[in-house]
């Protein structure tokens, strides 16, 4: 038995399957971002909602696809990347990349250390699947 203060609270609970009510409450929060990343993408690429919404149906475009599509400004690698980057935000001269040192463990750290990082958790697998996104600049 599931006790809950909403009809929606446990909406997606991976232990039971979703009512045909929750399907329809998820499929128009789809829609809605759906829509809303449409508008984000017409706007930011300066092109009309209808011709974004023709091909904004789920499909992975590839930089040559892309670029036709007027979804890109111009094809190139990580390095040009980079460098657009820093000329878009006045870095002057050769940018520098900062990565995160990686934190080594050893066996013995394992061992007689703290490996709840390591352990799965019902928040670590939920972090795991369920989630909306999407990132314009």
């Amino acid at each position: 038995m599931t006790m809950k203060a909403g009809e929606f609270k446990d909406t997606g609970n991976p232990a039971r399957d979703l009512t045909p009510a929750e399907q329809a409450y998820l499929q128009g929060l789809i829609d809605n971002m759906h829509t809303q990343f449409i508008q984000a993408v017409a706007e930011g690429r300066k092109a009309k909602v209808e011709d974004i919404r023709s091909i904004a149906n789920g499909k992975v475009w590839t930089g040559e696809q892309a670029l036709p599509l007027k979804l890109v400004d111009s094809l190139g690698d990580f390095e040009m990347a980079v460098k657009e980057t820093a000329k878009s935000v006045n870095i002057k001269g050769e940018p520098q990349l900062v990565k995160p040192e990686k934190e080594r463990k050893s066996v013995l750290d394992l061992m007689v250390g703290d490996v709840s990082e390591y352990l799965p958790t019902k928040e670590k697998l939920l972090e795991q699947h369920m989630g909306f996104y999407y990132l314009w600049k």
